[in-house]
């Protein structure tokens, strides 16, 4: 009988030991979060200088560099088509800019701008509000009342309402619609259109075929920096372990590409003519833009667009710097 008993015992200690180490003061250790794998991204364009350091990556071997399994680069025609693919899932990420960014996100697209790829500093991605051939404007006041050539809920009119805000006749701007941009520039270049709201390549093109940039009207060289080119990504994408790979490797690749085209600029000469069709007269003596290390946009520039385009009445939905910004 007492064997039984201190053998109960022995049990009874042993359990009550065993009890106060799982109740002891020293913290569980917690289980290790293993990074996932990068995914394949698919990232959708247009055929502009904005993603020159994607295609040279991709010729330089960066993104297997970086460990990324696959990247394919889809080229579009159109801002819309490239839009449509993106919200069907076609694209992961996409070259774009922040309006098209903040819309996507409001009408039911969540996104995550991780990166400016054009416009870090108001020197860089140049987008200009440019005279026709033969015009006698002299200055951005001359252009109060004048139709002047943009596209409603883009850029190009967020340019022109800044730039004449700067100018301090804002509430004289009128606007003529013109969505696409060749179309655009061909009505400026024959003197249907005044004046238009145009970017790069085209503004260079138009100052070599005669036109002029209205003076204050470049928008490199405005007071504060307005206009910002930037990878938006699927935030469905970004929040699995593999996509926030992804997007992590793709950045590495992103910088050391730029890295090389700061260094030297027309060494990339060649893949900036092929991968974005520049006009032939342009092919040889286009300035090839230096470009910024992956960083996102600073929350008081999403800010100045997100109160434009709430002012416009262009968002569908109310949304804040920080629901966009990784």
């Amino acid at each position: 009988m007492r064997r039984i008993v201190r053998f109960t015992l022995v049990l009874a200690l042993a359990a009550a030991l065993a009890l106060a180490g799982c109740s002891s003061d020293e913290p569980a250790e917690a289980p290790s979060e293993q990074p996932g794998e990068p995914a394949k991204i698919t990232i959708g364009t247009l055929a502009t200088q904005d993603s020159l350091p994607l295609w040279a990556a991709e010729e330089k071997g960066y993104f297997s560099d970086a460990g990324l399994p696959e990247v394919e680069i889809v080229t579009f025609q159109s801002a819309q088509e490239s839009q449509t693919a993106f919200v069907s899932g076609a694209v992961d990420a996409l070259m774009t800019d922040l309006i098209v960014a903040a819309n996507l996100h409001a009408s039911g697209t969540p996104v995550i701008v991780p990166t400016v790829m054009l416009g870090a500093t108001t020197e860089q991605g140049r987008f200009a509000i440019v005279a026709a051939p033969g015009s006698d404007v002299t200055s951005m006041s001359d252009l109060a009342g004048v139709p002047v050539g943009t596209a409603s809920a883009t850029i190009t009119e967020y340019i022109l309402d800044m730039l004449m805000a700067e100018a301090g006749v804002a509430a004289d701007v009128v606007k003529e619609e013109v969505q696409k941009m060749p179309v655009r520039f061909q009505l400026l270049m024959s003197g249907q259109l005044a004046a238009a709201s145009l970017p790069e390549p085209f503004v260079t093109l138009a100052e070599l075929e005669g036109a002029s940039i209205v003076p204050g009207g470049d928008d490199t060289m405005a007071a504060s920096n307005i206009s910002q080119s930037v990878l938006c990504v699927n935030k469905a994408f970004a929040d699995t372990a593999e996509g926030d790979a992804a997007v992590a490797a793709l950045l590495e690749a992103w910088d050391a590409a730029v890295t090389d085209i700061n260094a030297d600029p027309d060494a990339f000469r060649t893949t900036l003519v092929s991968k974005a069709r520049l006009p032939e007269p342009l092919t040889e003596t286009y300035n090839v833009s230096d470009y910024p290390l992956a960083a996102p946009p600073a929350a008081t520039d999403v800010q100045k667009v997100l109160d434009w385009m709430d002012e416009k009445g262009y968002l569908q939905a109310p949304i804040t710097p920080a629901d966009i910004l990784p």
